[in-house]
Parts: C-alpha cells; sequence; structure tokens
C-alpha cells in the first residue's frame, strides 16, 4: 500500500486531522455492487483490512490495534463479512443501520452519534447509511495484522460479474483494469454451508450488551489523583478492555481482549488531564469540543489545537498535557495498546501536588 507516512521525524506527524484522511473508493471487492456505491474507506494509523494496494495509510507505525474509518452515501450498504480480530465502531456522523449473522438477518440497530459498538469476532455483519449523506464512523481493528475480510458468498459472486476478484493473500485482482486472471485456486471460493454454521449466531440483545455512549452512562468522577487539582476535573468512562484508569474497580462495558482497550474522558472548559505519560502507546480521537494536546519532552514539548473526528498518536513514555479549550464540555476517546491495564505515570510537578513519588 501506499504510505503518506512511512517514518514518523516529528510530533506534528502524529496529529492526523480529519482533513488529511484519504479515501478510497474501491477499497474492497464489494464496491462495485449495485448499492454499495460511493462507499469510502480511509486508513488513518495502519493498513487495516483495505484490499486495494492504492489505499492511502496516514500512519504506518505499528501501534497494536489500526485506526480506520469508512462513509456511504445515503441508501449504500457495506455488505456482510466477517473479520478474524475485533472490530469496534464509534458514530460521528449520521444514523447508520447495523445488521448481522451471515444471512443478515440475526438481528438489527440503528446508531446515532455518539454510540461506539464492538462487534464480536467471527460474526458477520453489515451496516448502511440512513440518515443524511454527511456521515462518518470511525473503526478500531485489533492486532498490528488483522487478518482478512471474509465476505458473503453473494459478494464472491456478485464481485466476480463486475470483474473483480480476491486472491487468497486478500489482494484484489481487477480485470477491467488489466489484471491477468489467476487461476481458481489461487482466488478465493464461496463459503460452504458446513463453514458458514461455524460463524457466531449473536442475539439483539448480546449485541446492544456491546453498545455504549457516554450521555446514556454517568461516567467515573474519581478515576484519576489529578481530579483534586484545577484543571484535572473530569469523567472517565470505560467502554472496553482493562482500560487506563489510575483509581478503583471500574468494570469495562466489553470485556473480552481486543489488543487494545477504550475509554472515554468527558471534561469542560479547562480542564483535562494534568501532564503525565503511559507505558503504551495511545492513541486520542476527539469526540466532541475543542482540545489542546502537548506533548514531548521536557523543553521541547509542542502544542496541538484539535477538533472532532481527528486523531492523535502518542508514544509509549511520552509526556502530554490534554486541556479542553472548548467553550463547551468535550469528549475525548482514549485507546491504549495491549489488553493488560495501562499504567499512569504523572510528571514531577504534578506528583509534588498530589504529594505522590513518580
Amino acid at each position: 500500500m501506499t504510505s503518506a507516512s512511512n517514518t514518523l521525524h516529528t510530533l506534528a506527524e502524529r496529529v492526523v486531522r480529519k482533513a488529511d484522511y484519504v479515501p478510497c473508493a474501491e477499497a474492497f471487492v464489494d464496491t462495485r455492487l449495485p448499492g454499495r456505491e460511493g462507499k469510502m474507506n480511509y486508513c488513518i494509523i495502519g493498513p487495516g483490512v483495505a484490499e486495494n494496494e492504492k489505499q492511502v495509510v496516514n500512519i504506518v507505525e505499528p501501534h497494536g490495534f489500526n485506526v480506520g474509518g469508512v462513509s456511504l452515501p445515503t441508501g449504500k450498504i457495506n455488505s456482510l463479512h466477517s473479520h478474524v480480530t475485533a472490530e469496534v465502531f464509534i458514530i460521528f456522523r449520521g444514523e447508520w443501520r447495523f445488521f448481522w449473522g451471515y444471512d443478515g438477518k440475526d438481528g438489527e440497530a440503528i446508531l446515532k452519534p455518539g454510540d461506539v459498538i464492538s462487534i464480536p469476532t467471527g460474526t458477520f455483519r453489515a451496516f448502511e447509511s440512513v440518515g443524511s449523506d454527511d456521515n462518518f464512523m470511525l473503526s478500531f481493528l485489533g492486532e498490528d495484522d488483522p487478518g482478512f475480510v471474509t465476505w458473503a458468498n453473494d459478494v464472491i459472486e456478485g464481485a466476480a460479474e463486475f470483474g473483480f476478484y480476491l486472491r487468497h493473500d486478500s489482494s484484489l485482482v481487477d480485470v477491467n483494469n488489466g489484471d491477468v486472471m489467476p487461476q481458481a485456486s489461487d482466488l478465493m471460493q464461496p463459503l460452504s454451508e458446513a463453514e458458514l454454521l461455524k460463524y457466531n449466531r449473536t442475539s439483539l440483545a448480546e449485541m446492544q450488551a456491546r453498545v455504549y455512549n457516554v450521555d446514556q452512562f454517568q461516567g467515573h468522577a474519581e478515576a484519576f489523583r489529578d481530579v483534586a487539582l484545577d484543571g484535572g476535573k473530569k469523567l472517565y468512562h470505560s467502554l472496553i478492555g482493562e482500560g487506563c484508569h489510575e483509581l478503583g474497580e471500574i468494570q469495562a462495558r466489553v470485556l473480552n481482549p481486543h489488543s487494545f482497550s477504550l475509554g472515554a474522558i468527558v471534561a469542560e472548559t479547562g480542564n483535562g488531564f494534568l501532564r503525565h505519560k503511559y507505558d503504551v502507546k495511545q492513541v486520542l480521537v476527539v469526540g466532541e469540543g475543542q482540545w489542546k494536546i502537548t506533548m514531548g519532552a521536557d523543553g521541547e514539548e509542542e502544542s496541538f489545537e484539535v477538533g472532532p473526528e481527528d486523531t492523535i498518536s502518542v508514544p509509549a513514555g511520552m509526556y502530554r498535557r490534554i486541556e479542553n479549550i472548548g467553550d463547551e464540555r468535550g469528549v475525548l476517546y482514549v485507546a491504549s495498546s495491549g489488553d493488560l491495564h495501562a499504567g499512569i505515570s504523572w510528571a514531577p510537578e504534578v506528583g509534588d501536588s498530589l504529594g505522590v513519588s513518580v
């Protein structure tokens, strides 16, 4: 795949604004099927499972998980498919109908901005834009190498009628664009009935239990020590995994391993995190509001003002300060690499104010 940033030389390259996301209109084998036109795929951190070598990746540095995005014209569908690693969506704009099961009939749910959903691994899923054409979802895929997409049989069969095929290595073959047609043994084939029956059947109640929205839950007001200091007040929401909180027995909404944990903080103007660092890589995604992210070694800090849908990669062991600089409350999603609890360390001046050793 083509990379927009093979090596990160500056902190500025770790800030990927939504204006920097590069769409690919034919990232997957289903994009030529009727009703699938206009799907745009984005690879923000890592290559994800894009099947087209023309897909641009903003940051290729491994993080332990991948971050991407998708937008669809109203009424268009992303076809039924399954992944071998975890997949999580955050809805930013528009309304989306998710439906699942190898035949798409196990259940459906309408998700709106602020909803976060974790799809069980090994479950066929699809989604349709049912709101405005102005829509966008962010997606997280587990592991550095999330493997490949397994498509429903009608996708494999239908795409062939439009000259699109998939090799076993998940690379696209476009005979209309001059690609040589491989042997049938080199191409992905439809699944047998016995193979289809091995995939999960997930009930509506089970899927609803994997949806979270910060507006519908109270959050934890004392998950971090710095809430006792000016500028540190915030609510912490534990969505997926062990999380990155410091205090309290906090159980996430979704507990099964994803290769990353996902939390969210909600803070009013002038609040967020005082200067701290983590022992793992983190990715920050702005859900609502305007934020200032200051990161870097002592004397070499740089500050970046970011807004909704912007993505920031923060290296392990690097100090950072996070502040809501908008006029209203802000929501910031925090993804931490790994399935273990992420440990926080406060900067010396913060530790002194808290009366704790650092």
